[in-house]
């Protein structure tokens, strides 16, 4: 006979097993969700950067502002939407993979990358004369130059003192140089005019503080226009945001800028700022003492039929940019050009491009292309001649990707990843 105890005991041991078997099913279950979960992650992942390689790989596949969707391995399951947005100067590219019920997005900032066997330190349109060198200049790296090349001179009381003119190998420059894409101009045209923003309009008053906006890609520009005078003195802004003036806009270096586009005839860029962001103006654009702006920042001048005569891009002491900078205008006269001034002690990280002149005194690790160099002192003024500056485009990292001006590149890379 079967004592009450054993049966008992019976029952709890059936149980235990009964929790444990179920316990292992259950795990096992899960482990399988989680691990297709995991399986479809990864798919989307992947087939979202594929969408991205498209995009930089055929720029024809789809057009800028605009939308397609393509089936990648013509099964019907794998599929992505993929987008082209034009950001200033350079590209936001989307790609969204879906797959069954799930979807997985990439954004990217895409620019134009050079090979670094094609990359030079200075081209200086052919005006028949001479580029004359004196203190401790640098210029190292492929150079084109006028016919004449370069020579020693003695300027302000210094005379060359480096054992080799150019550090690298020069070639004949032409009599002009490459002019600026029309595309580009008529891009950056409509954005410093309002005339590619249609999304999100907002009306503001003339200054800006406190605030935190950051605005997705994935939603519509968000514009803060103001008719008169700006001031950005404090707050947090980030993303696809464009901030317009008619007038002039001053950025105080409380502000915290992020990617962000700036446009007006002028804008100034007050002492300690630091940030990363596109502006562009009509008139000048003036970067007080001890500015920073970090990869990929653009600075970009076209002149119009209003801008004064003395338009021009200034860099003064400490200041650091990354990314590119240009002033253009279509003028055959070289004194009614855009100018750009580079002060001492100020860094430049990337490209300059000026259909004008340049007055270069500081350090440009990368390429400089010109009409004209000339250098302005508190006694003179001279043509073609740099005192102590130092031009290195070996100094510019191999992976900068910067902006097709002049139809140089084809290859397209991405600049930085968007959330």
């Amino acid at each position: 006979m079967i004592k009450a105890g054993s049966l008992f005991y019976a029952i709890v041991i059936s149980l235990i097993i009964a929790i444990v078997s179920s316990s292992l099913i259950l795990f096992a279950y899960l482990t399988h969700i989680q691990f297709e979960s995991f399986e479809i992650n990864q798919r989307l992942q992947l087939n979202s950067d594929s969408g991205i390689n498209l995009l930089l790989s055929r720029q024809s596949l789809v057009g800028i502002n605009e939308a397609k969707t393509i089936d990648l391995f013509r099964e019907g399951t794998d599929s992505v939407n993929l987008t082209r947005k034009s950001w200033g100067a350079y590209e936001v590219v989307i790609s969204e993979a879906i797959f069954k019920n799930s979807s997985f997005i990439r954004m990217a900032q895409v620019g134009y990358y050079s090979d670094t066997s094609e990359r030079y330190s200075l081209y200086l349109a052919d005006e028949d004369r001479a580029l004359g060198l004196c203190g401790r200049t640098v210029i190292k790296g492929l150079a084109y130059l006028p016919k004449q090349g370069a020579k020693r001179t003695y300027i302000e009381g210094e005379n060359f003192v480096g054992r080799q003119l150019v550090q690298g190998n020069i070639k004949q420059s032409k009599r002009t140089i490459p002019v600026i894409r029309q595309e580009f101009i008529d891009n950056i045209q409509s954005v410093c005019r309002g005339q590619q923003i249609t999304d999100s309009v907002v009306f503001i008053d003339n200054e800006l503080s406190e605030d935190s906006l950051s605005n997705s890609f994935l939603l519509p520009t968000l514009v803060l226009n103001a008719g008169g005078p700006l001031r950005i003195s404090s707050g947090f802004y980030s993303g696809n945001i464009v901030i317009l003036s008619k007038q002039i806009i001053r950025i105080a270096p409380n502000a915290t800028l992020e990617n962000i586009i700036i446009s007006a005839p002028k804008v100034i860029v007050e002492k300690g700022f630091i940030g990363n962001l596109q502006i562009f103006a009509s008139d000048s654009v003036i970067l007080e003492e001890d500015v920073t702006l970090s990869y990929p920042s653009v600075i970009g001048l076209l002149r119009d039929e209003r801008s004064p005569v003395c338009a021009a891009i200034v860099l003064n002491k400490n200041d650091t940019v990354a990314g590119n900078i240009f002033a253009y205008k279509k003028e055959t006269d070289v004194l009614k050009q855009a100018a750009i001034t580079i002060d001492y002690k100020s860094m430049v990280y990337g490209q300059i491009y000026s259909s004008g002149h340049v007055d270069v005194k500081g350090t440009l690790y990368g390429s400089l292309m010109c009409t004209k160099i000339l250098l302005k002192t508190s006694s003179s003024s001279y043509d073609n001649q740099l005192l102590n500056a130092v031009i290195d485009v070996s100094k510019l990292s191999t992976y900068f990707v910067g902006i097709d001006l002049v139809e140089t590149s084809v290859v397209r890379r991405v600049v930085k990843w968007l959330n």
